[in-house]
């Protein structure tokens, strides 16, 4: 791991110019990751399906003297995708930072979910970087200059939790991808790093947005998504911070990205020690009650 640069110098001297895209930027941990990397000097296309999200976050970086730009994608739609990598490269020639971020939640029992959300939340947080990877390695490797892939995952991918199994079943799926990636990267010699960010609690309203995209009668995902919104509130990280901190870990080199080292590397070895001592997944009612959840037996 470089020690010569300081992490900030480090950020700023690796993305200090070239062409970044960011999916889900409108919002989130997507908006403050487009934010922070403009300030270290990129261009950053802000990519999100909502237009209105996209244009407020390229007209907040451009006031700041940064530069932007919005594109509408869904990234659910290859053709979507394929035809947005067409635009960045034909507008830019090439792009060193690719950030594939857009995701959804949801609530409720397994048996509970209504089939079109499933299918929703796997297009959107699986499909959406598959897409991503397949519009823009191989524009990246004719290219040939060094460029970064850095995938959203979660610390969900390190754990199982009840109530909202699509969205831990799709984080895990992304940081298998992510690490086949990779590997497959490395086979070709590209000159691509690619990362997996594992975010823990950052501020954003991706709670409420599961539950009024797709509501839940089940009492007890009301409970665990209530207690995970004022948790969010009241200790999650501002977006912008944790952005810095996890640009800081990619200019680096690293694969694992956190935005909380302590924690997030406790419940990496603590899904180690689970998958060495081969145990039962944990108590759900042990679990709810850490989060402040209580339910009867």
């Amino acid at each position: 791991m470089p020690t010569s640069l300081s992490k900030t110098s480090l950020a700023r001297t690796r993305f200090s110019s070239g062409t970044a895209v960011v999916t889900g930027a409108g919002a989130g941990i997507g908006e403050g990751l487009a934010k922070h990397i403009a300030t270290l000097g990129m261009h950053v296309v802000v990519a999100d399906i909502d237009s209105d999200g996209a244009r407020r976050v390229t007209e907040a970086i451009v006031s700041k003297g940064g530069a932007a730009s919005a594109l509408t994608v869904d990234v659910t739609d290859a053709a979507a995708v394929e035809r947005m990598a067409s635009n960045v490269f034909d507008t830019h020639g090439s792009v060193e930072l690719l950030i594939n971020n857009a995701g959804l939640e949801n609530a409720g029992l397994l048996w509970e979910v209504d089939p079109d959300r499933w299918r929703k939340v796997m297009s959107v947080n699986i499909d959406g970087v598959f897409h991503g990877i397949r519009s823009f390695v191989p524009r990246m490797i004719e290219t040939g200059t060094p460029a970064v892939i850095a995938n959203l995952s979660s610390v969900a991918a390190f754990s199982s939790t009840p109530v909202q199994a699509p969205y831990t079943v799709s984080k895990h799926a992304v940081l298998a991808l992510t690490e086949c990636l990779h590997q497959e990267v490395a086979l070709v010699d590209a000159p691509i790093q690619v990362s997996a960010v594992l975010p823990y609690s950052i501020k954003s309203s991706i709670f409420n947005a599961a539950r009024n995209q797709a509501p839940t009668g089940n009492t007890v995902a009301n409970a665990v998504f209530d207690a995970m919104q004022s948790a969010n509130v009241a200790a999650g990280l501002d977006a912008v911070t944790a952005a810095e901190h996890m640009i800081d870990a990619i200019a680096r080199g690293d694969f694992w990205i956190f935005s909380d080292d302590a924690v997030c590397t406790a419940m990496a070895a603590a899904r180690g020690q689970h998958l060495l001592d081969l145990t039962d997944p944990q108590d759900p009612r042990e679990q709810l009650a850490m989060m402040g959840v209580q339910i009867s037996a």
